[in-house]
């Protein structure tokens, strides 16, 4: 019955303030689950692009490196979670039946890439992430 006041609670706090207290206890969780869904949007919906990347010589597509940019920002912070909650440590089932968790050092360090590149974009065209 708590979870059900706290649900409400947080609700109203998310229409009256724009987030709620749960979302600020692990707010790098919350904005790296909100950013890639509404960059993504973005590119559907077909919102405009700055126009220094504006490609007139490609029609119906004179936004493609704008949305190559907005992709790469959404994968960087997927990267960042995927970091955050250890993703690349892995189960790995031993011959005996047990298991052992593994390092995926490969996987790591592809994150961490990722997540560099996405955040360095996302400080690049902050005030671009507008229609």
């Amino acid at each position: 019955m708590m979870d059900f006041f706290r649900s409400i609670k947080y609700f109203w706090q998310r229409g009256v303030r724009g987030y709620s207290d749960e979302d600020i206890w692990d707010f790098n969780s919350y904005l790296c689950g909100i950013i890639p869904t509404a960059l993504r949007k973005m590119r559907k919906d077909g919102y405009g692009c700055p126009s220094i990347l504006y490609d007139k010589k490609r029609e119906n597509d004179e936004c493609h490196k704008w949305h190559e940019i907005l992709e790469a920002i959404s994968q960087g912070f997927e990267s960042a979670e995927f970091i955050q909650h250890h993703k690349y440590l892995k189960f790995t089932e031993m011959e005996d039946g047990g298991k052992i968790l593994k390092h995926d050092y490969g996987s790591e360090k592809n994150a961490i890439e990722k997540m560099d590149k996405g955040l360095e974009l996302f400080a690049k065209y902050f005030i671009n992430l507008w229609d």
